[in-house]
């Protein structure tokens, strides 16, 4: 018997805790067949071979281990973690799980699915379809999927100098915070002021912006370790204040991830002198994210309803991008800028009948139909075409 949504949620986070770590990510085209790649099964980011095999694979020589995956409500089936590292090849996949799982593949790319070791022989697997399941587990473990994968549980085998001396920023920037939270504002200023060391400029705006957003997501984790240390080392002795204590870390996380991509988004507009309103104002309380060119212009009848654009800023758009649909009636063809990291080939097609063109940072692509990418605009694009727009 098939466990409700919730209750397939509580399991997750329950075996996740229980066994201490994970692999997850989200369901790319590539994973499920839908590019002109050759390559079977699902993708595995290689610093995630310590959760599926007791060693790392060697370059030179392929090697494999057969598992068995238990789904809650079905039959455990096996499946195949395979390394494959003969001739050009250097990747790690899973084989031979679509087509013994329940799942329709072609349904689930964009979707978050989950490997939980109980041991290396059994693995728990999860799939999460909705935006308000895929948040909460990832603001539970507090997860960073910018690179489409998260491992939980195992220490990053490798560091570059650079990202030691950003982590060295990191907790420089977080010990400024030891007993309150700083405006989301001001963290998301924090980490382009990191990420800018290290770089010369915006450069490729797409790439920026997916850095910002990480450094970000790190440095809000390592203030709440220096805030919430008293928390944790002291037990909480009744039920009630540790659930009033944990909900309120969740919310917190939830809130600032919601406003993270506004606020780097309203940086680069400003850095290349494209006029907007940040929140814009259209018909009654209408508020859409970004109206550009300003929402004078957009009260103003007489203002060519051709200059006028619409950008939506939504982390992930699975449920949520019919929420632009009705947000600015003198625009017909809306933008949505996401981080979502590839969607279903009947949502691309729901969203080009509703005349809403998705702007996805371009290392974004490759993840949704191959088909379909064509569609998508990079944010390098959307600035090209604003600037165009209403250059004088």
């Amino acid at each position: 018997m098939q466990q409700n949504e919730s209750d397939k949620l509580t399991s997750a986070i329950e075996a996740a805790k229980q066994y201490g770590r994970f692999y997850c990510k989200f369901v790319t085209a590539n994973d499920v067949g839908l590019t002109n790649a050759h390559q079977e099964g699902l993708h595995i980011a290689k610093n995630a071979w310590s959760v599926f095999f007791e060693t790392e694979g060697v370059k030179g020589e392929n090697k494999d281990n057969f598992v068995k995956i238990h789904i809650d409500g079905y039959y455990p089936f096996e499946s195949r973690i395979i390394y494959y590292g003969v001739r050009t090849r250097n990747e790690y996949r899973i084989t031979r799980f679509w087509t013994n799982s329940p799942w329709d593949k072609n349904q689930q790319v964009g979707n978050l699915i989950v490997f939980i070791p109980v041991d290396f022989e059994n693995f728990k697997a999860y799939i999460f379809d909705t935006e308000e399941e895929i948040e909460n587990f990832i603001e539970t473990f507090s997860l960073s999927l910018v690179s489409n994968n998260a491992v939980y549980g195992v220490e990053n085998q490798k560091t570059t100098l650079v990202q030691k001396r950003i982590e060295d920023w990191i907790k420089k920037y977080g010990s400024l915070y030891p007993d309150s939270f700083p405006e989301t504002t001001v963290l998301a200023e924090h980490s382009r002021d990191i990420v800018m060391k290290f770089a010369k400029g915006i450069g490729n705006p797409d790439n920026t912006l997916l850095k910002w957003i990480d450094v970000e997501y790190e440095l809000f984790k390592e203030i709440e370790r220096n805030i919430y240390k008293p928390y944790l080392i002291e037990p909480f002795c009744e039920l009630d204040p540790l659930l009033k204590f944990a909900s309120s870390a969740l919310n917190r996380r939830k809130s600032r991830a919601g406003k993270s991509l506004e606020h780097h988004i309203d940086f680069l507009l400003c850095f290349f002198n494209i006029p907007f309103s940040h929140p814009g104002k259209t018909e009654g309380t209408k508020k859409p994210d970004f109206l550009l060119p300003s929402n004078e212009h957009y009260a103003n009848l007489l203002y060519d309803s051709d200059k006028l654009i619409m950008l939506g800023a939504k982390t992930t758009c699975k449920d949520r991008w019919r929420q632009i649909l009705n947000e600015a009636n003198r625009i017909p063809q809306k933008h949505l800028l996401t981080l979502q990291q590839g969607i279903t080939m009947n949502q691309l097609d729901e969203m080009q009948e509703e005349k809403v063109t998705l702007v996805v940072p371009e290392a974004y692509h490759k993840m949704y139909p191959e088909a379909y990418q064509d569609r998508l605009w990079t944010v390098e694009k959307f600035i090209k075409y604003t600037k165009e727009k209403y250059s004088v």
